[in-house]
């Protein structure tokens, strides 16, 4: 496979005044081009999420080292001075495990799987170098649904030991990789908060960042900014004691039942300050979920698909420009 192979990183963001990295999915406004909206997004973010096409895992090398990933990684990303956040995701719909073709039986203890798995992780490495690699997204939602029962074959402890397997065998090949998963902090279909114990069967020696997904406004008793505990995302933090945080993922609707467009903007100020710094927490990682809405009835966006820039976008770039 060509590519940009080697060790080390290719990159590495140099870090900002304001003394964290920032990032968004550039998601397009109503008949922008993709070249467009990356150079828009790269006026106030570092980092860009990267999911290939999507492309299941055992592709995602591939693409990356590809067409597609010398149009998007090394064009629309790196040419526009922004860095890629690489995800390698092992869940598929309905919480089931993405498998390569002649494996679809395979569990998280199937031998074979693990190796794919692991050789996804390793390849995507090496073709890309990228500074972030997140070795399963909101891991902990599998957790939430198999549990950890030593006769399950897919118990989440399967998952924990090859996580953990990969993290030594990524820093063999590039030890100034950035290497985690990435734990949801809500169960957003159960508008419940996640069950936050499972971080305590990780080896935080072995997890570079605690970094979340985050959609607060899901749970059932908070509507605004203001109900969200001060400790909320620092919670975790208990498991994982002086490890930086970030977020991969937030998001906060603009509909009025939340708040509207202030209750947005005073969320995106509240986790950049009182949640976060604010309880003494290094913050490393602030990534939204998306910067255009992703069509006309979406509310997640921090401008609308009209193009149209709502509060939080300002909020969005004061945070980018702090400590200039």
């Amino acid at each position: 496979m060509g590519g940009e192979v080697g060790s080390g990183l290719l990159d590495r963001p140099a870090m900002p005044p304001r003394g964290f990295y920032m990032g968004v999915l550039p998601t397009p406004a109503e008949g922008q081009s993709f070249d467009s909206v990356y150079a828009q997004a790269a006026q106030y973010a570092e980092l860009v999420p990267v999911w290939g096409r999507p492309t299941p895992f055992y592709e995602t090398a591939e693409d990356l080292a590809g067409a597609w990933g010398k149009v998007f990684v090394r064009g629309y990303i790196r040419g526009n001075g922004m860095h890629p956040l690489v995800h390698l995701s092992f869940i598929g719909p309905g919480l089931t495990l993405i498998t390569p073709p002649g494996m679809e039986s395979a569990t998280l203890s199937d031998a074979a799987w693990r190796e794919a798995y692991k050789k996804a992780a390793l390849d995507v490495v090496r073709a890309v170098r990228p500074s972030y690699l997140s070795l399963g997204n909101e891991v902990n939602r599998w957790y939430e649904a198999h549990g950890a029962s030593e006769s399950d074959p897919n118990g989440f402890q399967h998952y924990v030991s090859l996580y953990e397997e990969i993290y030594d065998a990524v820093k063999a090949v590039s030890p100034e990789t950035t290497v985690f998963c990435v734990f949801a902090r809500e169960i957003v279909a159960e508008h419940r908060e996640a069950d936050l114990s499972v971080l305590g069967m990780f080896d935080s020696e072995k997890v570079d960042l605690l970094v979340w997904t985050s959609y607060p406004y899901s749970v059932r008793n908070i509507k605004r900014p203001s109900d969200i505990p001060d400790d909320y995302y620092t919670r975790g933090l208990a498991h994982m004691p002086g490890k930086p945080l970030g977020f991969s993922e937030l998001g906060w609707s603009s509909l009025e039942a939340f708040g509207g467009e202030q209750g947005q903007a005073d969320f995106l100020a509240q986790v950049a300050r009182r949640l976060t710094r604010g309880r003494g927490a290094q913050l490393h990682l602030l990534m939204w979920a998306w910067l255009h809405d992703i069509a006309d009835d979406d509310t997640i966006g921090l401008i609308r698909w009209d193009g149209r820039e709502k509060l939080a976008y300002q909020v969005w770039k004061e945070l980018s420009t702090s400590g200039e």
